[in-house]
């Protein structure tokens, strides 16, 4: 199956805004959060996990080349000047996508992007090297998690006791159910979209530069990382450290909120982003 597009709101004619979603999450499940942004034609070219049933290519280096299937996704569609929105692995895909070809994008907003501390990521690299990356935690955790399911009322039943979906919404999280599951190959209920195979992909191929690439940013286009005080994803102890590499971004801190934010509280997401925006078009109008 070639790369699609989807299509999420806006305008034909309006402004592009490009979202990048989180490991597992489909850009559908989105919907609240482009929608309450608007005058822009929101899209994903998503990455390679929902590109059909396409299996993990051997040798594919997860983030860095999902950078690349991004920007050949925009170049066959001939999309410039994109608000680029990316949230976790989504953020740090269009930080790589704006530093390869800076001119396809006009701003980058970075919802609780993965930052992790350094020894976190040296660790990663040892256990590639010596072949444990597959008993990570998270890794693990993506092969063996439930992925198929009676029907939508049975996975939003055993969704609603997890404690990631405990500050979502009831409405919220029939928004994930429907936009996250299909009918299940074998035509028995229903299953997830993203693959189990592809969500551990995504987690042990973390990208292990972030810090090395995260000053390239600065002066390249308007850039926002809005994170979750307390965020594990991007934690405290190294939010000083990216301020001091990223000196020309803003940098917001959302109190109360944990790292699917973008999700729970898409509204309060929307309009920390609107306010960014209109700031950043009125610096430029100066």
């Amino acid at each position: 199956m070639p790369q699609p597009i989807i299509h999420l709101c806006g305008a034909a004619d309006a402004p592009p805004l490009h979202l990048m979603p989180a490991n597992g999450f489909p850009p559908q499940c989105y919907l609240p959060l482009v929608r309450a942004l608007p005058g822009y034609r929101a899209m994903c070219l998503p990455p390679r996990a929902l590109w059909g049933d396409q299996a993990v290519p051997a040798g594919y280096r997860g983030w860095d080349e999902a950078a690349d299937d991004l920007l050949a996704g925009l170049e066959a569609h001939d999309i410039h000047g994109s608000v680029a929105i990316g949230h976790s692995l989504g953020g740090i895909i269009s930080m790589l996508a704006l530093m390869k070809q800076p001119g396809r994008f006009c701003a980058l907003i970075m919802l609780d992007p993965v930052l992790l501390p350094q020894q976190m990521l040296q660790n990663f690299t040892r256990a590639w090297q010596d072949g444990s990356i597959e008993q990570f935690p998270l890794v693990r955790g993506a092969r063996r998690r439930r992925r198929k399911f009676d029907n939508q009322a049975d996975a939003f039943r055993r969704f609603r006791d997890k404690p990631i979906f405990a500050d979502w919404t009831d409405e919220a999280l029939w928004l994930y159910v429907r936009q996250a599951t299909q009918a299940s190959a074998d035509g028995r209920g229903i299953e997830l979209v993203w693959s189990g195979d592809w969500e551990a992909h995504y987690f042990a191929t973390v990208y292990r530069r972030v810090w090395q690439d995260l000053p390239r940013l600065n002066g390249i286009a308007p850039t926002l990382l809005l994170r979750a005080r307390g965020s594990d994803t991007f934690p405290d102890s190294v939010l000083g450290q990216a301020q001091d590499l990223l000196p020309a971004a803003d940098f917001i801190n959302l109190d109360g909120q944990g790292h699917l934010f973008p999700l729970a509280a898409p509204e309060l997401t929307a309009q920390v982003i609107k306010k960014w925006l209109a700031e950043i078009r009125t610096g430029a109008s100066k």
